[in-house]
């Protein structure tokens, strides 16, 4: 690791790395939490299906009031680790993936969904790869530490989410699904595939970020 004079002679606020750090975290939670639902939805009571839904709801919400800290302090600090625009950007980006989850989550409910396709099991596996890459990747910022394993494994995933979108859309239309299932699943895969851009997204963001760090 390159020693960056302006690190001693400038104090740097370090709360961000936390703040991201913790946001990750709500976001593994919450795909965790959305992965173990659907893979056990056809056998969950109403009762384990709604609370399910709630607590993913919770990370959404805890997730909203981070992002808000964040902005806020961006506003009143002077000299952040890296360019504010980037802090903003994985922000914006993570959040937009806990969003994203939890409207997913309220399709699950709104449609009454209680079973759903093998290939929709195997993608959420894929946003709780992907997610806990994002952790190691926001390690490795702090520490201005080595990424291109992480980077490539999310990419890698990125590739997986794409083949599992064609397949499954390409299996909703036969005949075994009816119309208005294709409506209700087509949605969840195409929600599923926009986390995947968004955390894969963030990959190629620090790896731009480690480039002007040097």
């Amino acid at each position: 690791m390159r020693l960056n004079i302006l690190d001693l002679l400038l104090p740097r606020e370090t709360k961000f790395y936390t703040y991201l750090e913790e946001e990750a975290e709500l976001l593994i939670t919450g795909c965790t939490m959305f992965q173990e639902l659907l893979a056990n939805i056809a056998t969950y009571n109403e009762s384990t299906i709604k609370e399910k839904l709630f607590a993913i709801n919770e990370c959404e919400q805890k997730g909203d009031i981070i992002e808000r800290r964040i902005i806020d302090e961006l506003h009143k600090t002077f000299i952040t680790p890296i360019d504010r625009e980037d802090i903003h950007l994985m922000t914006i980006n993570i959040d937009k993936s806990l969003d994203i989850l939890n409207s997913i989550s309220r399709k699950i409910e709104i449609y009454r969904i209680r079973k759903v396709p093998s290939n929709v099991c195997r993608f959420t596996e894929v946003i709780v790869e992907i997610a806990c890459e994002l952790r190691s990747l926001l390690d490795a910022l702090r520490r201005k530490g080595k990424i291109d394993d992480t980077v490539q494994k999310m990419h890698g995933l990125e590739n997986k989410a794409d083949d599992l979108f064609h397949m499954g859309m390409a299996e909703l239309f036969t005949e075994q699904y009816s119309p208005i299932d294709v409506i209700k699943y087509k949605e969840v895969y195409e929600h599923l595939e926009n986390i995947v851009d968004s955390i894969d997204f963030i990959g190629k963001l620090v790896r731009g970020i480690m480039v002007k760090l040097g």
